[in-house]
């Protein structure tokens, strides 16, 4: 269907903008009421919200400067951002000299996140038996990186169906000790090969393990029970939850090197990567 008579761009992109953000706006700010808030500034938070809310006459300069102060300056990006709870790299790095490092990172694709509840990630990692700190080569890692990219990059990323069963894969002389989280076996098994892959080695029936739970409806919900957190009402974090992840990008941890290194990236998040995606 074409675009209607006098159809303008920007007044389109304001308005959805407008009704996207300010429902985001509302929900943070929900204490001082729902959609019938009657602005004012008669409180900081009163204040705060109506700085924040963009209006059907702002332009464009205006717009970005509330969604700003919202995102940025009372940190509410932080929501897009999965919480990681650990220590920096440059502090683990001590603790013990161990072989070069490899992890996949995984995400559900926004559109199948299920309404009140954050993406589900994945991650998988293994380690480079036949190298170390000092003879690992930027060579060698851009091998592991086409690698990636081949086996995890085609068809707009590798999906892998994670679900409440717990498989592992352990094969400590070739840097395996894979622990997987799949909606069956066969799907665990699958995604445990894909792995292997990555260095040619042959998956081996005898070191793939599952371990079950004897009660696993109760321990693993699919719905979780409500909770009382601060005088409201939140539903517990749903433990094996049920979804599609998709491959993101894959880093390389060495000891030694400050940082990680981006090896292969569809997602955009490192514009550094070894190897790009096109």
């Amino acid at each position: 269907m074409a675009l209607p008579d006098g159809f303008n761009d920007f007044e389109h992109l304001q308005d959805t903008i407008r009704k996207v953000y300010n429902r985001e706006v509302r929900d943070s700010f929900s204490d001082l009421g729902g959609s019938n808030w009657t602005p004012n500034i008669n409180s900081p938070r009163a204040s705060l919200r109506q700085a924040c809310t963009i209006k059907d006459n702002d332009n464009a300069l205006t717009m970005l400067l509330r969604q700003n102060l919202f995102f940025l300056s009372l940190r509410k990006a932080r929501d897009y951002q999965a919480p990681i709870i650990g220590m920096p790299k440059g502090s683990f790095d001590p603790i013990r000299k161990y072989r070069p490092q490899i992890f996949l990172y995984f995400k559900e694709d926004l559109a199948d996140v299920e309404e009140d509840y954050g993406p589900v990630y994945g991650r998988i990692s293994f380690r480079l038996m036949d190298k170390d700190s000092e003879s690992i080569t930027k060579s060698d890692l851009t091998v592991i990186a086409n690698k990636l990219k081949t086996l995890f990059g085609k068809d707009n990323g590798y999906t892998w169906k994670k679900g409440k069963e717990y498989f592992s894969y352990t094969d400590k002389t070739k840097g395996y000790q894979l622990q997987i989280l799949a909606f069956s076996k066969t799907e665990a098994k699958k995604i445990v090969e894909r792995v292997l892959d990555i260095q040619g080695h042959t998956f081996q029936a005898k070191k793939f393990n599952k371990s079950e739970n004897d009660a696993p409806a109760e321990a693993y919900p699919t719905i979780p029970p409500n909770q009382n957190i601060l005088g409201k009402q939140t539903k517990e974090p749903r433990r094996r939850p049920v979804a599609t992840v998709r491959f993101q990008y894959g880093l390389a941890n060495v000891w030694g090197h400050p940082d990680l290194i981006p090896l292969y990236d569809r997602s955009f998040t490192y514009l550094n990567a070894l190897v790009t995606e096109f």
